[in-house]
């Protein structure tokens, strides 16, 4: 997925404010950052990047401040390393590009040279797993889905992140073994 897509995405997904009253008893104050999390706006500078580079390309040329898909936040812009590209953080961990493989994977905020996970085997394919991943969180927000269907959802996010390699987006659902 490109960065263009990834902002499109998530504007077609992102409820409003009635869907959410009306299928949920959250409070106004949860809604809002609720929606608020999903606000990506374009920045006024445009920098040409290469459509490879889709985390880059969303970084530099979108305010990412207020997006926020379940534990993971983008930096407002990238830090690097003869190692990583550091891109985000998921939680209290800093996520990053590995250079040599170009996947993204997870790191230990105390010894960033330590892969606590890999999270996605390239930058499009992370940006097509959060996607899928709001998606879910908001089936399961809304009592919309199964755990049958549940499953078959994260199940497909482990092949579009690249296979179990990739499963650290699993500690966000309470889900057993998929």
């Amino acid at each position: 997925m490109k960065a263009i897509n990834f902002v499109i995405e998530i504007s077609k997904i992102k409820p409003n404010k009635l869907e959410i009253k009306k299928n949920t008893d959250f409070s106004d104050e949860f809604i809002d950052a609720y929606i608020n999390d999903l606000q990506i706006v374009k920045k006024s500078t445009n920098v040409s990047i290469s459509a490879d580079n889709a985390i880059i390309d969303l970084i530099f040329n979108y305010d990412l401040t207020n997006l926020r898909i379940l534990t993971v936040s983008f930096n407002k812009d990238t830090l690097e390393d003869d190692k990583y590209i550091y891109v985000g953080w998921a939680e209290a961990f800093p996520f990053a590009i590995l250079k040599e493989t170009g996947e993204i994977v997870e790191l230990d905020w105390e010894d960033p040279t330590y892969i606590i996970s890999y999270m996605a085997k390239d930058q499009s394919s992370f940006l097509d797993i959060l996607i899928e991943i709001e998606k879910l969180n908001q089936k399961e927000i809304f009592g919309s889905i199964t755990e049958k269907e549940k499953k078959e959802n994260l199940k497909q996010i482990s092949i579009i992140a690249g296979g179990d390699k990739y499963s650290w987006f699993l500690s966000n659902f309470d889900n057993e073994e998929i």
